[in-house]
């Protein structure tokens, strides 16, 4: 696989090229009814991924959870 470098708020990043961009596509937060960032609340474990995903420089997709909650799309 290739990777390839850029920069992202304000820092230089590695990520594999063919999932630059997809993160949401692929993480389970942006489908929870949990994550609900708009209202400024967010669950307890989708609040500690995106801390240490901000204290780590990372972008991580979350596969699993035993909280998750599926979002009622209209």
């Amino acid at each position: 696989m290739p990777y390839e470098q850029y920069e992202r708020d304000g820092k230089t990043v590695w990520v594999r090229s063919d999932l630059k961009g997809r993160q949401t596509e692929f993480c389970m937060c942006v489908k929870c009814a949990r994550f609900t960032p708009e209202k400024g609340d967010r669950c307890a474990l989708g609040q500690a991924v995106l801390t240490f995903m901000a204290q780590h420089n990372l972008d991580l997709p979350v596969w699993e959870c035993g909280s998750f909650v599926e979002k009622a799309f209209k």
